[in-house]
């Protein structure tokens, strides 16, 4: 569901005996409740590393009871925030923190966000429902935890890994439409269009793959943009000298040897 999700929805999915799991918009108040929360209350984040995770007994007005927010917190090295304002990322951190990042005062920030939630967790603040799974058990805490004849529960980081896992699946696929041109659909044939989807979606797979495989995707993110611009559209001249050919590319540092070197190291598939 999306950030801006009128509360009728978590009402509405209360009332058909759901739970529900939304991404929160970043407003004064979300941003006020991830300032009240104590350094000593966040914890490592599941599967994510330098991220952590808190809840707040925070919920919007009008949305049903036994609703609270989970945060997520990232650390963003201040090298690394874009100058440029109009950055998704930057969106993400708070403006004091970014301003202090920007101006050499501190050397990291957090990429924050927030999950608007109802799903029963035995560890978050307030009055909490009775500890119950997700959907699908994420990371169900081991037996010598719980006793061997207790039965798993949930706790904030595994609600937040497990809503985590399945909003992948929108990024990959606004992927295919903005880095593989899934959104431009070149005709009014239904074959035609067919084959341009499929190959859309094969050149995401394969970027990802491939920056997966070569360990060329540093920032965690592998969009098919990035790999175009830096990898596949680099000009080059192709130099013929003793009988050799030979690829030079332009001044600077440039991914296809990295790429190259790291494929041809790679093990032979079994």
């Amino acid at each position: 569901m999306l950030a801006t999700s009128p509360p009728t929805w978590g009402t509405a999915a209360v009332t058909a005996g759901c739970d529900f799991a939304i991404a929160a918009k970043r407003n004064t108040a979300m941003w006020r409740a991830y300032a009240a929360i104590a350094e000593d209350a966040w914890a490592p984040a599941s599967g994510m590393p330098g991220a952590q995770v808190a809840a707040v007994d925070y919920a919007p007005q009008g949305w049903p009871p036994h609703t609270y927010t989970i945060v997520r917190r990232v650390r963003v090295a201040a090298e690394d925030i874009s100058a440029d304002p109009r950055s998704r990322r930057r969106r993400t951190i708070d403006k004091h923190q970014l301003t202090l990042a920007l101006e050499g005062a501190a050397s990291h920030a957090h990429a924050v966000s927030f999950i608007v939630t109802n799903i029963p967790a035995n560890d978050h603040p307030g009055d909490p429902a009775e500890p119950a799974n997700p959907t699908e058990p994420a990371e169900p805490a081991e037996p010598a935890e719980l006793g061997e004849a207790a039965a798993p529960v949930a706790s904030i980081t595994q609600v937040e890994s497990w809503f985590r896992r399945r909003t992948d699946i929108e990024d990959r696929i606004r992927e295919a439409k903005l880095g593989a041109a899934l959104r431009h659909l070149p005709s009014g044939n239904h074959a035609i269009n067919t084959v341009w989807m499929w190959a859309a979606l094969l050149a995401g797979n394969i970027s990802v793959l491939l920056q997966a495989l070569t360990g060329i995707d540093q920032r965690h993110r592998a969009h098919g943009a990035r790999l175009r611009h830096e990898l596949l559209c680099v000009p080059a001249r192709l130099v013929r000298h003793g009988r050799q050919q030979t690829l030079r590319l332009p001044p600077g540092k440039q991914l296809l040897p990295t790429v190259l070197a790291r494929i041809r190291a790679l093990p032979t598939a079994a």
